[in-house]
């Protein structure tokens, strides 16, 4: 059947090893990876800020102990620490390529009932291509984010 047309079946592993050879030279020499990869983890930065901040939310609720949230000089990370003594409860440093910034001068702390002393926040997290904002409301001390995550 020498007239018939088509591909044998080592032809059609040839081309697709080529193919794949040509794929794995291109697609690491794109940043599309690293791009996501980056704003995946800004996001997972941003639950993390949100979950410390609620953190210190509760303990100054239910045990009445008044920690507070600052940022470091540098914006690559912040600390939480007590408010009586300054003891460091926790120290974070944020990945490569992230900052971290305030829009008060001053530290974040809770009351008794939950809501910020010093009225409420914005927190910007940013990478090279994105922004994400953690919001702390003044009256209610509600902790949201805000941006495309």
């Amino acid at each position: 059947m020498k007239g018939e047309e088509g591909l044998t079946l080592i032809e059609l592993v040839t081309v697709l090893a080529v193919l794949s050879v040509i794929a794995f030279i291109v697609i690491p020499s794109t940043n599309f990876f690293d791009g996501s990869k980056s704003n995946v983890r800004l996001t997972i930065t941003a639950q993390e800020v949100v979950k410390d901040l609620r953190y210190i939310q509760q303990r100054s609720i239910f045990d009445k102990e008044i920690l507070y949230f600052e940022t470091k000089v540098d914006k690559t990370g912040y600390y939480i620490n007590k408010y009586e003594d300054d003891k460091n409860i926790k120290i974070k440093d944020l990945p490569t390529g992230i900052t971290i910034e305030k829009n008060i001068q001053k530290e974040i702390r809770f009351n008794e009932m939950g809501v910020p002393s010093h009225g409420g926040c914005t927190i910007t997290l940013k990478n090279d291509k994105k922004e994400i904002y953690i919001t702390v409301l003044p009256a209610t001390g509600r902790i949201m984010i805000k941006g495309d995550y």
